[in-house]
């Protein structure tokens, strides 16, 4: 699923630098002596503000994606001047039916930058590490990179691909704020548990990596037929919490059983308190984030799927930790927020666009938990303080961005009818999932117990 590349919301790629047109590669004209000893966009990398990426034998044309962009690159060689903190590179051939290769990388903001050293693998079409180093090559030259600016998540697109618009302010700022919304809880912790330890210079995965126990899927074995893959390179995914993992425990029994079954709080809490000290609460917005970005950016069918496990059987489902935990709910639901904002601004496929049973099964939980929420707020207001109320709010930012999709969270919503659709055919519709719902609370029915009297006018 690549992102949008004629999307107007997509920011302009920069514009180019002087004598780019002039002056081919290895041309040692005067002239082209001249530009090179006085462009701007032959700077040292240990003046630099951020980490530089190094890719090595990477095809002359091919795709690129670098955090929320992607684009498709001639000559493309390097990045530089990348803002602290964590970053997700990937290749792909533009041919579109290829795998993909990606790498995670972690910026930690240090002085003198770091210049992060990749190699493309064409024999496997797999991206390969080397060792960081600060400021110079194998060789021992300086690095020098193509194109110098501000730092910026693509901005620094080093690939005499000829850009001729640069990103303005505002457009700096809001792809630099979305791709930190997207990551802001992936560690070097949640990559280490998730993808395994680092390889060289960053933690390798590929649309192929399957997560530990997952079956292969039939498009993962028909992708696997037809490209060169070294199976010794692929990666398992160890999620803490995974599809196969049983959100309620043995222990209680009747209806406090049947209570954690349909409400994971309980489960998540205690596994938080018993999991090692490098495991936090914050650990399970990351592992959300990471299946999320690979899972879209890279088409991997593993990720995608426990990204749907995480929001439909965890989030949506864990409506006590509103009370219980409220700042990682409000964690949890920033994050599932600002990826559907991401998939309906800067990709030209979200993740709703293939799972119909997916997306009928999270709009009716969203408006069971929607009620719940509003339950709890208005139930006693003395126990409500703001963490509780930053819950909300950002379910109400949820809310708003599901309306432009056409989604109506609110308590007035068909049970059964008929709906016409745009062609004019009539569909009967029977929402059945909500009648639990509907017999909660005051309208929930209740056991009474009669007299023998009461037995005799009953039946009488």
């Amino acid at each position: 699923m690549a992102a949008a590349e004629d999307s107007d919301d997509r920011p302009p790629p920069l514009e180019s630098s002087p004598g780019d047109d002039s002056c081919e590669a290895g041309d040692t004209s005067a002239t082209c002596r001249q530009v090179d000893a006085v462009s701007p966009r032959r700077q040292i990398h240990s003046q630099a503000t951020g980490d530089a990426v190094l890719i090595h034998d990477l095809p002359e044309v091919f795709h690129v994606g670098y955090d929320a962009a992607s684009f498709t690159a001639q000559r493309f060689t390097c990045l530089k001047d990348i803002p602290a903190g964590p970053h997700f590179l990937w290749v792909a051939h533009p041919s579109g039916v290829a795998a993909r290769a990606g790498v995670w990388l972690l910026a930690d903001g240090t002085r003198p930058p770091r210049t992060h050293v990749l190699t493309w693998d064409q024999d496997h079409e797999l991206l390969r590490g080397g060792a960081s180093r600060p400021g110079s090559l194998d060789d021992g030259r300086e690095i020098s990179v193509d194109i110098s600016g501000r730092p910026a998540p693509h901005s620094q697109l080093s690939d005499a691909s000829k850009a001729r618009d640069r990103l303005s302010a505002s457009e700096f700022q809001a792809n630099l704020d979305t791709w930190r919304q997207l990551t802001s809880h992936v560690t070097r912790s949640v990559l280490d548990r998730v993808a395994g330890a680092q390889e060289g210079d960053g933690w390798f995965v590929h649309t192929l990596d399957r997560a530990e126990g997952a079956s292969q899927s039939r498009t993962q074995s028909q992708l696997e037929r037809t490209i060169l893959i070294d199976k010794t390179s692929q990666h398992e995914l160890k999620f803490t919490i995974s599809r196969s993992t049983r959100l309620f425990r043995l222990e209680p029994i009747g209806p406090e059983r049947t209570s954690e079954a349909l409400d994971p709080t309980t489960y998540l809490l205690s596994y938080v308190q018993s999991a090692p000290s490098s495991f936090t609460d914050q650990d399970l917005v990351g592992e959300l984030q990471f299946s999320f970005v690979v899972g879209l950016l890279l088409g991997n069918d593993d990720c995608l799927d426990q990204w749907w496990f995480m929001v439909l059987k965890l989030v949506a489902k864990s409506y006590l930790l509103v009370q219980k935990q409220p700042l990682l709910s409000a964690a949890l639901w920033r994050a599932v927020t600002a990826q559907i904002e991401f998939g309906m601004k800067w990709t030209d496929s979200t993740m709703f666009d293939r799972t119909e049973h997916n997306c009928r099964e999270l709009r009716i939980s969203l408006i069971v938990y929607k009620r719940r929420v509003e339950e709890f707020l208005h139930a006693d207001e003395g126990l409500v303080h703001a963490d509780h109320l930053a819950v909300s709010a950002t379910f109400s930012r949820l809310e708003s961005t599901l309306a432009e999709l056409g989604w109506d969270l609110s308590g007035d919503y068909l049970r059964k009818g008929k709906v016409t659709l745009e062609d004019g055919e009539e569909v009967e519709l029977e929402l059945s999932e909500l009648e639990a719902e509907d017999e909660r609370g005051e309208w929930a029915p209740a056991i009474v117990e009669l007299n023998e009297r009461e037995q005799q006018l009953l039946v009488g």
